[in-house]
């Protein structure tokens, strides 16, 4: 059980993205299959943390909710989302409560519910087709259907769509990919996009960088196209 509490929070550590944080992982593998830890565990052990940063005078910029696997997957996610909200207005006030998300199991209304707990809700969106959709994430192209579907559903004005553009044996940069992408984006009209691009090749998918150019080259023509501030961001 203390491996896990261990795994639950890491840091501080230090983001390009989001300043120095502490991680919160709600869907950390357990003992028992198909089981994560319980909410009571997640915010007992993240409390802790918290207290013990705040009391040795730590600064942090951010409260992350992310993980390998999707936090919005947890059952008790909105209940973690509140519980996390109340401890970082207490320990870390000036910190933002953030979540990194696939966009992958949005259909629950309870968890759409719960991204406006969220100061920075980050929500993935990297393709513009099912075909490249389902080569970068593993899952089935008809899945992309229901993400935008799903991204469509969500009033939230504080969402920010966040994307991964590579090269190489998946290729998210082409004229038609980007139009597509594009106009989800317009469509969803999130606050605003972060976009990077992976540190280096990587030999076994094969994928490889884009150019900083080329990545200021799809910020300046999203913002031209749509409005919707883009940043560039690194990994």
């Amino acid at each position: 059980m203390l491996a896990v509490q261990g795994d639950i929070v890491r840091g501080p550590e230090r983001s390009t993205r989001l300043g120095r944080c502490l991680i919160i992982t709600p869907t950390l593998a357990t003992a028992r299959p198909n089981q994560f830890p319980s909410q009571a565990l997640i915010v007992t052990t993240a409390a802790r943390r918290m207290i013990e940063l705040s009391k040795a005078g730590e600064k942090l910029k951010s409260i992350v909710v992310s993980g390998d696997k999707d936090p919005i997957q947890h059952p008790e996610f909105r209940d973690i989302s509140e519980n996390l909200r109340e401890l970082t207005k207490k320990w870390f006030p000036k910190a933002q409560l953030c979540l990194l998300s696939d966009s992958l199991f949005l259909e629950d209304p309870e968890v759409r519910i719960a991204l406006g707990i969220y100061d920075k809700p980050i929500l993935r969106l990297e393709a513009g087709t099912q075909k490249t959709f389902r080569a970068l994430s593993g899952e089935k192209g008809e899945t992309f259907k229901e993400v935008i579907a799903n991204l469509n559903l969500i009033e939230n004005e504080r969402i920010i769509l966040q994307a991964r553009f590579v090269k190489g044996g998946v290729d998210n940069t082409t004229d038609a990919e980007l139009r597509s992408w594009m106009k989800y984006v317009a469509d969803i009209g999130p606050a605003s996009v972060q976009i990077y691009t992976i540190p280096k090749a990587d030999p076994k998918s094969k994928l490889k960088p884009v150019t900083p150019k080329a990545l200021e080259a799809i910020a300046t023509n999203l913002h031209e196209k749509t409005g919707i501030t883009c940043e560039v961001c690194s990994e």
